[in-house]
């Protein structure tokens, strides 16, 4: 599509940019992918730091001079003659690029798609979406290699592609050409077997070409193939259309259909489906494509008391779905609904509701299990999907249930009375006098099923959703979670083709379920996906699964896919629930805690509590322990990806508040564990944030083992959405947890998004101290280069600036280093420049611990007399300063020099000085010290040290 302006922007097809006719040299692939991270935007400001994500997945250090590079080419080349200034612009911390109307062939495609979508006359609508296809010139940005978001964003492109072809499709079998499409929709179901509309249309197009046999022969495939690959029946769609085939009448799609004239058909109190837009595709947007069949008019039946209804040849209805050959394990959760029951009270029945996550397999279970109890209930098996989240299908209501239900009894259609109260009073009476085993899958809520439930008599009723239904009356409750590894493998493998597996590790395997989450529908696509391609083997599968941003996309086979399923349990929230489960996933989706969410989502502990359970309740979040909460891997997924792409000004506030948080509790239990270094006290945090308290140090350290994963995560959310005060704020905070449980490799790596932060923030000074704390990193890891490396550059910049103390602690360290590496000439000259700087700023603590170590360091060099005498004199200065424990230090030190050197008196008389002192001070280390100094065993030295020597 040449546009009049001179530019053309193709995303749709092989990338590429026109400039008056003639193609543009677009460079290499990593400057191409940025151009069409900010096409995909376009006209919008990206951020820099989001821009070198979208690039790059893991953003290397020399990403950013890069990205400078190709912004400037770009910018060059995006010149337009007679236009004052590049299409590319950099402004507000971002770049953008200006595309005019009709110059973005994405843009296109859309406004022709929608036009389609909303014509009123299919012939109009073939036209729009026929050229909305034309558009097309290929795969969605194709010669671009993409990293994970880019991919995710040409899944997205071709998600919407296959919705207007599938519209496209539609509109050309309304108009009649059934026969010309029928190649095409046999071409398209070999292709894609699972997409169940491309299976309806290829049945209407076969029965109107009188081809009943094979169109019927087409749904026993589908169904076939859906329930042994992902263990799930037919959707509404293709079961009603089957009806309609049986019953050999022309299908509708909600137009006028070109044969007998069938229209489509609007229950009592429901919109006409052609009026109401059908049901949306992906994007939003789509046209009415429900396949009904037409029902007779409604007419009560008059129920008379001692009136027996009559029996009719239905007499024993089997609607139970076929028990999948495949199901595995559960053994727990069978004996539950199977084992022996306690016998209800009178007038009471058996009823138990199985409630969890979508996809957690509960139909399967429940289906599995009224196998197992049918002989129990001869007089028949009744089953009803009530579509309580069924993707693009309203939940039946009561009404709907009911009518389905007696007509499942043999009532004649004319015979089902009108009222809801009168058809639930007639199934109960039917069900009175038989031992019946009833199966209501899928329901939405109590008062949706609570009609349905039998009265008296000696029934079983199994019931399915995910929503617990504590609201109903004598229900037994049993909550499903995802099988054990051991199970969850054996149901991969069960599924798996048999030939692809011999061979293949265990471990392999074992991490394929793992990415899958242990969530059988997860587990049967991704087995479904590998017996469907003879290239693919495990690993190849493990590497598509291996990306959490694109896991969902491949998790997903025809219409049915995890991230459906998942998206019907979140829209069934209400406006304040679904705001707080967005901003959840600013957080890792284990440990959140209550006091964080509280914090995310600006509201009191108390109300975050309910709405926390709410969620909890809905099966999409679990409750671990008393105030804590996590989310399945996959629902994880699929939450963060809502954060990402949520409103940016509510993100950034619940951000900042959800940091404030962290920042405050981590300073509370920091101060616990690393008192030697309080750091400056910090302001009040937000009005509705609430920092923990602890009592004691282990209370901290607990706190800090469960909660590190998130404070790492934030740190670098913090940065990534330009908080840079509390990226480096809550870094420093956690230096004693990792110097405490020697946690450094993590410790650096917070360190070093500090670093940047205060770098961008032009804070030197904080600078120095996280160089500072780089370097002991690296210190205690054993990374003598890189410890170095810091300690050189601190100190080099502590002197530039004139920060006096960092740059004493940066010469001791590098003596320490120095000293590890038995290099001693290094470090006895750090350790008399760190000398050197605290006299120069009378630190006279500073100046003793330097002497101190310069002692040792001599020490250890062999040079015994002068390690004597700086101990002598660091002693002698703080005893004058007064300071106990540390003349303690320094005495123990001179007393253990002199017995190296053989001088037994000298040092005896030293220790004697420190057993003076260890009466004052109360230190009980100086006995163990005392007793090393005079080379005695313990239970020789506790004797001697207990009698008159000790008693001095």
């Amino acid at each position: 599509m040449l546009s009049n302006h001179g530019l053309d922007f193709q995303l749709l097809g092989p990338v590429a940019v026109d400039l008056q006719g003639q193609a543009l040299p677009l460079g290499g692939p990593k400057q191409r992918a940025v151009l069409v991270a900010l096409l995909l935007r376009a006209n919008n400001v990206v951020p820099t730091s989001q821009l070198l994500q979208l690039v790059w997945s893991d953003v290397p250090n020399s990403a950013e001079s890069n990205l400078r590079t190709y912004l400037t080419r770009l910018r060059r080349l995006l010149r337009v003659p007679g236009e004052e200034q590049s299409r590319l612009l950099t402004q507000q911390g971002g770049h953008l690029v200006v595309v005019h109307d009709g110059e973005l062939d994405v843009t296109g495609f859309e406004e022709l798609a929608r036009k389609g979508e909303k014509a009123g006359d299919d012939s109009v609508a073939r036209q729009h979406f026929e050229r909305a296809l034309g558009v097309w010139r290929g795969k969605a940005l194709d010669n671009v290699p993409l990293g994970p978001p880019l991919a995710a964003e040409a899944a997205r492109l071709e998600a919407r592609r296959e919705h207007v072809h599938e519209q496209y499709l539609q509109a050309r079998l309304a108009l009649g050409e059934h026969g010309e499409l029928l190649p095409e929709l046999r071409a398209l179901v070999l292709c894609h077997p699972l997409r169940e509309r491309l299976t309806c249309m290829l049945m209407v197009a076969l029965h109107r070409s009188g081809q009943r046999a094979e169109a019927l022969n087409v749904f026993r495939q589908a169904r076939t193939r859906l329930v042994e690959e992902l263990g799930v029946e037919p959707g509404a769609e293709l079961r009603d259309l089957h009806q309609s085939l049986l019953a050999d009448e022309d299908p509708d799609q909600g137009v006028p259909a070109p044969a007998k004239g069938l229209v489509a058909h609007a229950e009592p109190g429901q919109s006409d489906p052609a009026r109401s837009g059908g049901v949306p595709g992906p994007g939003g947007h789509g046209r009415p494509h429900r396949f009904r069949l037409p029902r007779p008019a409604r007419k009560a039946v008059l129920i008379r008391p001692g009136v027996p209804l009559p029996r009719r040849g239905l007499d024993r209805p089997a609607q139970v779905p076929v028990d999948l050959a495949t199901f595995t394990g559960r053994t727990a959760e069978l004996a539950q609904l199977v084992g022996p029951q306690p016998a209800p009270a009178p007038h009471q029945y058996l009823i138990t509701a199985v409630d969890g996550m979508a996809g957690v397999g509960k139909t399967t279970l429940v289906v599995h299990a009224a196998h197992q109890l049918m002989a129990s209930y001869p007089d028949g098996h009744l089953y009803l999907d009530l579509h309580g989240f069924t993707s693009g299908v309203e939940p039946l209501t009561p009404h709907e249930a009911l009518d389905r239900m007696l007509r499942a009894l043999d009532v004649p259609a004319g015979e089902v009375p009108a009222g809801t109260e009168e058809r639930a009073s007639l199934y109960r009476s039917l069900l009175a006098s038989r031992r019946m085993l009833v199966v209501l899958d899928n329901a939405h809520d109590e008062a949706q099923v609570g009609p349905l439930l039998p009265g008296a008599g000696d029934h079983r009723t199994l019931i399915t959703s995910r929503k617990r239904l504590t609201g109903l009356p004598q229900v037994q409750s049993l909550s499903l979670e995802v099988p054990p590894l051991t199970e969850a493998i054996a149901l991969f493998l069960r599924l798996s083709t048999a030939n692809r597996l011999p061979g293949e590790p265990p471990e392999l395997i074992e991490e394929i379920v793992e990415l899958c989450g242990r969530l059988p529908l997860a587990l049967r696509i991704a087995a479904a996906r590998l017996s469907h391609r003879p290239s693919w083997n495990l690993r190849y599968l493990r590497e598509r699964l291996a990306d959490e941003r694109l896991r969902l996309g491949e998790l997903r086979t025809g219409d049915h896919g995890v991230l459906t399923a998942f998206a019907r349990s979140i829209t069934d929230l209400g406006p304040e629930d679904q705001r707080m489960l967005t901003v959840l996933g600013l957080l890792p989706g284990s440990g959140i805690e209550l006091h964080a969410a509280a914090a995310l989502a600006g509201l009191s502990v108390s109300a975050a509590d309910r709405r926390l359970e709410e969620l909890v309740d809905a099966h999409v979040l679990r409750h671990t322990a008393p105030g804590r909460y996590e989310f399945h891997p996959l629902m994880h997924t699929l939450v963060a990806e809502r954060a990402r792409t949520a409103e940016p000004s509510g993100v950034r506030g619940a951000l900042r508040r959800v940091l404030d948080y962290y920042l405050h509790t981590a300073d509370a239990a920091g101060r616990l564990i690393h008192w030697e270094r309080p750091h400056k006290e910090l302001g009040p945090p937000d009005p509705p944030v609430t920092p923990l308290a602890f009592g004691d140090a282990d209370e901290a350290l607990a706190w800090f083992d469960g909660a590190e994963p998130t404070l790492l995560h934030l740190i670098r959310l913090a940065e990534e959405n330009d908080l840079l005060t509390h990226a480096w704020q809550i870094s420093v905070r956690l230096q004693g947890f990792f110097d405490t449980r020697q946690r450094w490799a993590d410790g650096i790596a917070a360190y070093e998004v500090a670093l940047r932060a205060v770098r961008r923030l032009g804070d030197r000074f904080t600078e120095c101290e996280l160089l500072l704390g780089v370097a002991f990193g690296w210190t205690q890891l054993g990374q003598h280069r890189k410890a170095i490396a810091h300690y050189a550059s601190a100190l080099s910049l502590c002197r530039k600036i004139g920060h006096h103390c960092a740059e004493a602690f940066s010469a001791m360290g590098l003596a320490e280093v120095y000293g590890r590496q038995h290099r001693p000439d290094e470090a006895i000259r750090y350790h008399q420049s760190a000398l050197d700087v605290y006299h120069r700023v009378e630190d006279i603590h500073g100046f003793l611990v330097a002497l101190d170590y310069l002692g040792s360091a001599y020490r250890e060099h062999g040079v015994h007399v002068t390690a004597i005498e700086r101990y002598r004199q660091a002693a002698e200065d703080s005893e004058r300063a007064g300071n106990d424990p540390d003349v303690l230090r320094y005495l123990i030190h001179l007393g253990e020099t002199h017995r190296i050197l053989g001088r037994h008196d000298e040092a005896v008389e030293i220790i004697m000085r420190a057993l003076d002192l260890h009466t004052t001070t109360g230190d009980r280390r100086v006995l163990s010290y005392a007793r090393a100094v005079l080379g005695m065993p313990k239970t020789i030295g506790d004797a001697v040290l207990a009698g008159p020597l000790g008693a001095r």
